[in-house]
């Protein structure tokens, strides 16, 4: 196998201020050839001498998903936007819609997805007997001091923004997106053998952190960040042939399967970017042992469905590149891909068509 170098790799070390340095986010590993400044560039953020100044990525406090919508209604999609502007401001009482909606908006489910850092956090459950939810109005009970909560959130925001910025950038398309994404997937997680135990934390959010996990937290972290990017996605599962997860994603508005577990660079023993998973449709997903009907969805809680009712097809090959191929170099401005296929022969495809 040849050693590919990945072209013009832009390292990265993310700064990130009063964030334990047990836990780093990973620092290297974007896939581009264009330069691009990390959000913690004093010069690119602050320097109004500049003629122009860069445009960054900014944490997205208002989940939604259309994909979802045959499932959760539209007024449980406001409800968990109020409970998140609530958490950030300190508060402890959301408008919320319905007693039922906000049983969704308490559920770990939902929150590990949707809002990671206030996982296990909060609770829907007073203690003390008292109503949780009355005439349109949510409270929320903070399991720590509040101010140590609104400072986890404003850290995890920033945390988050580093990632984003510094293997993405604002002009980049889904496609682009998603490969840089599943490159920093893919060279800083490794595969936890024995699961990530009991933690205090989230699985989004701890997986996050530490950077190990097994495929529903390492799916709950890809999909996280693309949907931050910009790109709706979804981690789903299917448990009718292997237990497994992974991520469905809307690339310009067409269903693919992305799987961030089984091309993991530590797993193969490889510095090679494999993307056999990579844009998969549903014939290729289905033949790789994970059938795609009824697939299972993290996002709804226990309490609520156990499958979803929703469509989630990708029926298109045109972005899957085959099986084995890997990853050389991005031409973004000519928008074509540079991989290795399935001969070890040089090959190109253009991802903009």
């Amino acid at each position: 196998m040849h050693k590919k170098q990945i072209a013009a790799i832009l390292i990265v070390a993310l700064l990130m201020s009063g964030c334990n340095s047990s836990d780093p986010i990973g620092d290297t590993g974007i896939i581009s050839d264009q330069s691009y400044e990390s959000q913690t560039d004093e010069t690119a953020v602050t320097d109004v001498s500049q003629e122009t100044q860069v445009q960054l990525y900014e944490y997205d406090p208002h989940p939604s998903s259309t994909l979802l919508l045959s499932d959760i209604p539209q007024d449980y999609w406001d409800s968990i936007c109020n409970l998140s502007d609530a958490l950030r401001a300190g508060e402890d009482t959301f408008e919320c819609s319905s007693q039922e909606a906000y049983k969704w908006c308490m559920d770990i489910g939902t929150q590990a997805h949707l809002i990671p850092a206030a996982c296990m956090m909060i609770t829907g459950d007073s203690g003390d007997g008292s109503v949780s939810y009355e005439d349109g109005v949510g409270h929320i009970y903070y399991k720590i001091p509040v101010d140590e909560y609104v400072a986890r959130q404003e850290q995890f925001e920033t945390d988050v923004e580093n990632v984003l910025n510094s293997y993405i950038e604002m002009d980049d398309n889904d496609y682009e997106k998603c490969i840089k994404l599943y490159d920093y997937m893919e060279t800083n997680y490794t595969y936890a053998d024995d699961g990530i135990g009991d933690i205090e934390d989230g699985y989004v959010y701890h997986v996050f952190y530490h950077h190990e996990g097994q495929c529903i937290d390492l799916a709950g972290v890809y999909a996280f960040l693309l949907n931050q990017a910009g790109v709706e996605a979804l981690s789903v599962g299917s448990f009718d042939n292997l237990d497994h997860e992974w991520v469905y994603a809307l690339v310009n508005g067409r269903g693919y399967h992305i799987d961030p577990t089984w091309a993991l660079k530590d797993e193969l023993q490889t510095d090679d970017l494999h993307l056999e998973y990579f844009m998969m449709d549903d014939e290729i997903r289905t033949e790789t042992g994970c059938p795609v009907e009824g697939l299972t969805v993290q996002l709804l809680p226990l309490f609520w469905a156990s499958r979803s009712n929703g469509s989630f097809p990708a029926a298109d090959r045109n972005m899957y590149l085959g099986n084995p191929s890997v990853f050389i170099s991005l031409d973004e401005d000519n928008k074509i891909i540079h991989y290795y296929d399935e001969f070890d022969q040089e090959s190109t495809f253009n991802y903009g068509e």
